[in-house]
């Protein structure tokens, strides 16, 4: 089994974040998906910064 680092641990909330993202997009809370896309998108730059 792969051992689970900060890196894959930020990267697979950033996952999470922007499937909820999609989710609350669809279901017409707009201002709420926009602020996980944000968030999201913030994790995953935090992830670059982590390589």
């Amino acid at each position: 089994m792969k051992k689970l680092t900060k890196r894959n641990c930020y990267q697979f909330l950033s996952i999470i974040i922007f499937s909820g993202a999609i989710l609350a997009v669809f279901t017409q809370n707009i201002f709420f998906g926009y602020a996980l896309i944000f968030l999201g998108y913030y994790l995953l730059r935090k992830t670059d910064l982590e390589a």
